[in-house]
């Protein structure tokens, strides 16, 4: 809608007329129209000021949808909870639903990079002490074994020869741990290697005579290896075994590599063999060895808590394995494992190093809902709690009703207006918006009481009108002034707005001078037969304090009721 005040109507069909009291229906009916040509959604509250509300249908009480023109009824009973008034909020609010377009943060269906051979190629994942590969043979020597004990009575006679020089002494160790190596004999051969005086040189052909001899027996050297104490030693030779194995079994070499202790030696390792893999189209092996990848890095990563960058190089192989992830399997595949991370900070970093690779921003239509006020209104009513039977229950189903300066005791006012008799119209509405308009526009005071007779007073009715009028009027003693009770009555159009009073004089004569401000648009006439005295005017005398009241008949005609600024200005004038 252009205007979005037009949306919706609310007509109130039905709204209470009467003083508002416990144990009475004071029902507000109230039709609402979706004026819109297609189905909207609206939400209504209902608020109450010294009143509970109950609401009909309890679905209308909050957000509801209504076809294209589709009317509703809602009903609201009022409770009164204080004397003197209460105020009923009724607010209706478009929830206009809005469409608009954000870019949003999706994982990709395909990686956008395909670069695995270049993430496995790295230099860095090469191991950290170079590896030459070995050719076994060059490390067995097969010797019969009567020559092979006569090189070693050589070899004895030479270490104790001064004329045997390092050089040939050592060549003999060689030869006989090669020999020893291909008789089956790795100790024997290893305690030759042990011997060699250079450390470096040592320590190679030591390795080497052990990756030799798991050519020929793999799960002895294998059992060795495991038995040795010194576990750097251990580790290195497990390092060269699954470095080995590669070639010749890779899934060996993978079971191997589980059993090395430093991460990052793993993780490289793991990155060779998954290159192997990779070589031989084998992309399950390669998920098991980065998922393995992944579980040992990320435990040993620290995060430097000032700069919010990553302190371990481990990070590499931790970012280089979800990259290849995502290629070889899927992009969703990597984003779990980064949900994955229980650091936040790791989590946010490697998010957005691979941003790239694993996530694109698209266009995303969504929708919200925006409130609107498109109308709100508010009622004044008149309550009353204090007092509970039948005659102010007639009271209030008759119609009546009583100003609420009166219901607080509030009696700081000389003019008050009663009207006791029905019409085709209900009197209420005029004389509430006289009073408040008075009240707190103008900071003056009148009081107002209504009672409709339906039985012209009979026996019933003249009942409830004395019970009530003592009741709300019987603290009148504490005015200091004297108050002027105008006993309100209305008579058809005479053409021109016209005021009948009584033939008091000194009350003619005041209204008269004090109409001055109307000039000739209103007609005052004084009566002193037909709208003088009366029966209720002696039933008021009876009742009201006679040294208080003064009791005057008036009579307007209904030009009153279809101008409203003249009916106030003529009821300011009585102040």
């Amino acid at each position: 809608m252009s205007n979005a005040s037009n949306v919706i109507s609310l007509n109130i069909t039905q709204f209470p007329q009467n003083l508002i009291i416990p144990n009475v229906a004071n029902v507000v009916s109230i039709q609402a129209i979706n004026n819109s040509s297609k189905s909207e959604n609206y939400q209504f509250t209902f608020e109450g000021e010294n009143l509970s509300i109950n609401v009909k249908p309890d679905e209308l009480n909050g957000q509801v949808e209504f076809g294209p023109g589709e009317t509703k009824n809602i009903e609201l009973r009022l409770t009164p909870t204080a004397d003197g008034f209460g105020k009923l909020t009724i607010n209706a609010n478009w929830l206009k639903i809005v469409q608009y377009t954000v870019k949003v943060q999706r994982v990709r269906d395909t990686a956008s990079t395909n670069k695995i051979n270049q993430i496995l190629g790295k230099k860095e994942y090469n191991l950290s002490k170079k590896i030459d590969k070995l050719n076994p043979n060059e490390y067995i020597i097969s010797i019969d074994k009567n020559e092979l004990k006569q090189l070693e009575r050589q070899y004895n006679s030479m270490k104790k020869s001064p004329e045997s020089s390092i050089q040939e002494i050592e060549s003999m160790i060689k030869q006989l741990a090669k020999g020893y190596l291909a008789d089956n004999n790795p100790q024997k051969a290893l305690e030759f290697a042990l011997q060699i005086s250079d450390d470096t040189e040592k320590m190679n052909f030591y390795y080497n005579l052990i990756r030799a001899y798991a050519s020929i027996n793999f799960d002895y050297t294998f059992q060795m290896v495991q038995s040795i104490t010194d576990i750097s030693l251990k580790q290195t030779l497990l390092h060269y075994l699954a470095f080995d194995q590669i070639g010749i079994d890779i899934s060996q070499a993978t079971s191997i590599s589980n059993l090395i202790g430093d991460e990052i030696l793993r993780a490289k390792l793991l990155f060779y063999i998954s290159k192997k893999f990779y070589e031989i189209n084998n992309n399950l092996e390669i998920v098991n060895n980065l998922n393995q990848i992944i579980s040992i890095v990320a435990k040993s990563i620290v995060l430097n808590s000032d700069s919010k960058k990553i302190k371990n190089k481990s990070y590499d192989f931790l970012k280089d394995a979800i990259w290849i992830l995502a290629e070889i399997n899927s992009p969703q595949t990597a984003d779990a494992i980064i949900e994955a991370i229980p650091s936040q900070e790791l989590k946010e970093k490697v998010a957005m190093d691979l941003f790239n690779v694993i996530y694109e921003m698209v266009d995303e239509i969504k929708t919200k809902v925006e409130s609107t006020l498109v109308s709100s209104q508010y009622f004044m009513l008149n309550t009353y709690v204090s007092t509970a039977n039948g005659n102010l229950k007639n009271f209030s189903l008759i119609g009546g009703n009583v100003s609420n300066n009166i219901l607080v005791k509030d009696f700081k006012f000389n003019v008050a207006l009663l009207s006791l008799f029905s019409f085709d119209f209900s009197i209420f509405p005029i004389l509430d918006r006289v009073y408040n308009d008075l009240r707190y526009s103008l900071n003056k005071s009148i009081a107002y009481y209504i009672l409709p007779s339906k039985e012209n007073y009979n026996e019933s009715e003249l009942g409830v009108l004395n019970y009530t009028l003592k009741l709300f009027f019987n603290n009148l003693t504490r005015s200091s002034s004297q108050i002027f009770v105008y006993n309100l009555d209305f008579i058809p159009y005479l053409g021109k707005p016209t005021i009948i009073v009584s033939s008091e004089q000194d009350i003619f004569d005041n209204i008269k001078s004090k109409l001055k401000k109307l000039g000739d648009s209103v007609n005052l006439i004084i009566d002193d037969s037909l709208f003088k005295g009366g029966k209720i005017v002696e039933n008021l005398n009876q009742v009201l304090p006679p040294n208080k009241c003064r009791v005057i008949n008036l009579v307007l005609s209904y030009e009153f009721i279809n101008d409203y600024n003249t009916f106030k200005a003529f009821i300011q004038s009585l102040i």
